[in-house]
């Protein structure tokens, strides 16, 4: 039997264009992504998405540590970037462990942007999608990600 696992559904809107809410999510995580909210053994230096399809979704450490989160499954700016999680129940990178994260920026009047997060295809996770799915699902992760997001958004560009 196939064991389906709803997928964590989150949005906010933010007080900037599409393009720019894009570029907040994907070229500048670092000033946002919660620090503690990583699996290396150092602190996080930068986060990276590199901007094309296939690119890699990675953490550099301020030791000089890398790891990886997952790759850039789709690449369409402004309006979606799709990145696969592949860090399992045991919070350590996986090859062939493939979950994704799909994200939309939608104008939501001028000026505002509705950014929609869905983190999908959690059956990847087998016998601990369940409780991975309630690990998503608490207030400290999806949720408090993408208000970190929304609170970077709000800042000016200098």
């Amino acid at each position: 039997m196939i064991q389906t696992v709803e997928s964590i559904l989150r949005e906010t809107v933010v007080d900037t264009d599409p393009a720019r809410a894009f570029e907040i999510f994907t070229a500048d995580m670092t000033s946002w992504w919660p620090s503690a909210h990583h699996i290396g053994s150092a602190p996080i230096e930068r986060i990276v998405i590199e901007p094309h399809r296939g690119g890699r979704w990675y953490t550099r450490h301020e030791d000089g540590t890398e790891t990886s989160t997952g790759f850039v499954a789709a690449w369409e700016p402004p309006g979606r970037v799709v990145l696969t999680w592949q860090i399992g129940a045991d919070w350590k990178y996986h090859e062939n462990l493939v979950t994704s994260v799909e994200v939309t920026f939608t104008e939501a009047g001028p000026g505002r942007t509705r950014v929609r997060l869905e983190h999908r295809d959690l059956d990847a996770f087998g016998a601990d999608a369940a409780a991975m799915r309630g690990t998503f699902d608490e207030p400290g992760a999806w949720t408090a990600t993408l208000e970190a997001y929304a609170v970077a958004a709000r800042i000016p560009t200098p």
